[in-house]
């Protein structure tokens, strides 16, 4: 056994010989950079990242300025993949249910409803067995129910809601009214389709305070404490349809009693056929790399009848109903770009002056010198805020992206001048510097030629570890609402649109952007830590 592991070493060894002598430098630093786990870890997140920046129109299933007060807050939206209705169950494949978020009227608090929309409903009515169906319905299950066909064009109820308190022992109803419907609430009104009535009970103190309110006079209760739990009943008064004459019935809920019934379901699919460029005051909006116009997305609903309840949030939405992954993807494009824009600004400035100082010296190395140290000793964050808040306040988000690219960098260059004018000053005394001198090089071939290339491995490495710093810093003047602008988005602002205890409590989605501002930072560390071991001599042996 200590034979063969001393023979595997052997090969080991001869092997990293040969590596060492035939492959090219830039194999032997992608060995090296290979070596370090975390940052190859690091390598593929940020080309994920960047690939879903290059193709977030392809990747959002919706616009991502379109808003839907109806889905406000509403959570991470529910796929299923079982048809159920009753004790009925078939698999179907994934697909959604309508849904709207509202605000419950009885206990005041946000709740997030899955709605049927009938498509398929069998009745018996005065004796006789009907069934319709509805014309725009793509899916259904099932078989026919049976009994008297009808195609309709439209279908609409008419529902009686009782209001009722529990007083004394029993139920006393306090109100009653009715409303038109073309869908019913689960977990609502949904077990008129199959009871005839759906009945809710609610005990919470803000419902029977509410109640009290409105009625405690008439039940005769002192206080909200006299109301032990508060009802509401929903029965059906008619049914009012249109065939496909176009000629209107109405059908009695008196006379007639439910059978059975199949709803409308919406399959998930890939290749979706959805938003596009239509609109031009969010610029170029559902292009391809900004050129192409894209109709069809990665994924998305077969929202065949164009029902304004059916979304696909697989991220949750924010208060103006926006899909936080459409908008996440999209913010991406302005956290992930400023850095290596503010970059490529920084290194100009750091390599101009930490150049120029340090090659010429005396009276040049001073005045930049001394400039630098004032910019160096003002503390960035603040420089930051202050230039910033110089600036107008309502200008366009285009032109604040510009002007923070521009002041990130301008706060950047200072500490990296410094060190390149140090390195400068140890390389122009190298010998191959001194003979470029003594043949009669210009000063400026010598500098951009031989001096400046010099500094590059520190210049590549300095440059990853410091994007996370341009990342960080457009995060943090978004957040405190001095970037980035409704209604375009950044990482910065959608994290700063979760800054209430509201959101903290009841949609813990929005922090999501700050998972991945997390994620990025880590992984350009990763890399940076990779790259510093891959430029590194003793690591290419």
């Amino acid at each position: 056994m200590a034979k063969k592991e001393e023979i595997k070493k052997k090969n080991n060894n001869e092997n990293i010989d040969f590596e060492e002598v035939y492959l090219t430098r830039g194999q032997l630093m992608w060995r090296a950079f290979k070596k370090n786990k975390l940052a190859m870890v690091g390598l593929w997140t940020l080309i994920v990242l960047y690939v879903m920046m290059f193709a977030a129109d392809f990747l959002s299933p919706y616009n991502p300025f379109e808003q839907s007060l109806k889905h406000s807050y509403a959570p991470p939206t529910d796929v299923s993949s079982v048809y159920k209705v009753g004790d009925f169950e078939k698999k179907v494949g994934l697909y959604v249910l309508p849904y709207i978020s509202y605000v419950d009227k009885l206990d005041y608090t946000r709740k997030t409803r899955e709605l049927i929309f009938p498509s398929r409903i069998t009745f018996e009515y005065k004796g006789e067995l009907i069934t319709l169906v509805l014309n725009n319905a793509k899916y259904l299950p099932r078989d026919n129910f049976g009994g008297k066909v009808i195609k309709v064009n439209d279908l609409e109820f008419t529902l009686k809601r009782e209001e009722y308190a529990f007083v004394n022992g029993e139920w006393k109803k306090v109100a009653s009214s009715s409303e038109k419907t073309d869908y019913f609430v689960r977990g609502i009104n949904d077990d008129v389709l199959l009871k005839g009535e759906a009945f809710l009970e609610n005990n919470s103190s803000t419902a029977k305070s509410v109640l009290f309110g409105k009625y405690g006079f008439k039940l005769g209760v002192l206080n909200e404490k006299g109301i032990d739990k508060v009802g509401l009943k929903y029965t059906i008064n008619y049914i009012k349809y249109e065939d496909e004459n176009g000629k209107k019935h109405i059908l009695f809920g008196k006379n007639l009693k439910i059978k059975d019934y199949d709803y409308k379901y919406y399959p998930v699919k890939w290749f979706v056929k959805s938003w596009g460029p239509k609109r031009k005051d969010y610029g170029r909006v559902g292009y391809v790399f900004w050129i192409i116009p894209l109709k069809y997305h990665l994924y998305g609903v077969d929202n065949y009848d164009n029902n304004e309840f059916v979304r696909l949030y697989i991220m949750g939405s924010d208060e103006f109903g926006r899909d936080v992954w459409s908008r996440l993807i999209f913010a991406s494009r302005i956290s992930l770009s400023i850095g290596f824009i503010g970059l490529a600004i920084t290194l100009t400035l750091s390599l101009f002056f930490g150049g120029i100082a340090g090659y010429y010296g005396g009276v040049a190395d001073e005045l930049l010198m001394r400039f630098t140290e004032i910019i160096m000793a003002i503390p960035g964050f603040y420089l930051l805020i202050l230039l910033r808040s110089l600036l107008p306040m309502d200008i366009p988000s285009s032109q604040v992206y510009i002007l923070l690219v521009f002041i990130l960098s301008f706060i950047g260059w200072a500490g990296r001048a410094r060190i390149i004018r140090g390195m400068v000053l140890s390389i122009k005394r190298n010998e191959f510097v001194e003979a470029a001198y003594a043949l009669g090089y210009p000063d400026s071939k010598i500098l951009w030629k031989h001096v400046i290339p010099n500094t590059m491995t520190y210049m590549i490495v300095t440059s990853t570890l410091a994007i996370p710093g341009y990342i960080l810093g457009e995060a943090g003047l978004s957040f405190l609402g001095l970037g980035i602008r409704e209604p375009s988005a950044s990482w910065g602002l959608m994290m700063a649109r979760a800054q209430d205890i509201y959101v903290l409590q009841n949609a813990p989605w929005l922090l999501i952007p700050g998972i991945f501002i997390f994620v990025t930072v880590l992984a350009f560390n990763f890399v940076g830590d990779g790259l510093r071991d891959a430029f590194d001599p003793r690591a290419l042996g």
